[in-house]
């Protein structure tokens, strides 16, 4: 089994392999073999955070993440929703193009270099990503799937595994998935780790409502926005 592993923002594959060694070590012993991505824009660690992400250098997938915009608007300081679902949170949350007009942020793009790589080094089994490397994967995910789906024949991918996940974004029409209206856009199984005091967690739960609710999991370690093992 393959696994194709996604780095968060604002990192690298040496520290996410490193985040992920307890849980990598021992699958690798089982005969599974991860290959770990990261972003191509080098971007600043956030303020008063960097042993949370790491030593660098620090990357992104897209232009357009912002760890100190997340501060600016408040993500860190409580979990409260400011909506009645996930999905009216994330409009209440984020900038209007995030979500709504026809634009892809850069993850079109992202999509076509890393389906070289599934071209050059595939067939890969299953995506795996930690936050907004869990949207970049869910990006590829959905692209795959659709574009199976629509030339009859099977996928790749055959599960996603989510940590402190983000919804994908939609590289066909623009703008961000959300379940209230496209439904449910993942019919594989899907494992969605979450905490429950993660100022992200409507997120994550935005992400799982896109999901198969009979082969979708939810694991909740109880604590924020982080890898726990």
């Amino acid at each position: 089994m393959k696994i194709l592993a996604f780095c968060g923002g604002a990192s690298n594959v040496d520290t996410f392999r490193m985040q992920l060694l307890p849980i990598v070590h021992g699958l690798e012993e089982d005969g599974v073999v991860f290959r770990f991505v990261q972003g191509t824009h080098k971007v600043p660690p956030p303020r008063g955070y960097s042993e949370f992400f790491g030593p660098p250098p620090h990357y992104s997938f897209t232009t357009d993440f912002s760890v100190d915009e997340l501060e600016r608007n408040g993500f860190s300081q409580n979990c409260e929703q400011v909506g009645d679902t996930p999905e009216e949170t994330l409009r209440n949350l984020l900038p209007f193009d995030r979500i709504d007009a026809a634009s892809n942020n850069g993850y079109k793009e992202d999509v076509a270099w890393l389906n070289k790589i599934l071209e050059v080094e595939g067939p890969f089994q299953a995506v795996l990503g930690f936050s907004h490397g869990a949207c970049v994967a869910a990006t590829l995910l959905e692209d795959n799937l659709r574009r199976s789906r629509d030339q009859g024949v099977p996928s790749m991918f055959k599960m996603g595994i989510f940590i402190g996940g983000v919804p994908p974004y939609n590289i066909a029409d623009g703008g961000l998935f959300l379940s209230d209206v496209h439904g449910e856009i993942f019919d594989v199984p899907t494992l969605h780790i979450i905490g429950s005091s993660d100022p992200l967690i409507d997120f994550a739960l935005a992400l799982y409502n896109l999901c198969d609710q009979d082969k979708a999991r939810l694991f909740d370690h109880g604590r924020g926005h982080q890898l726990i093992w």
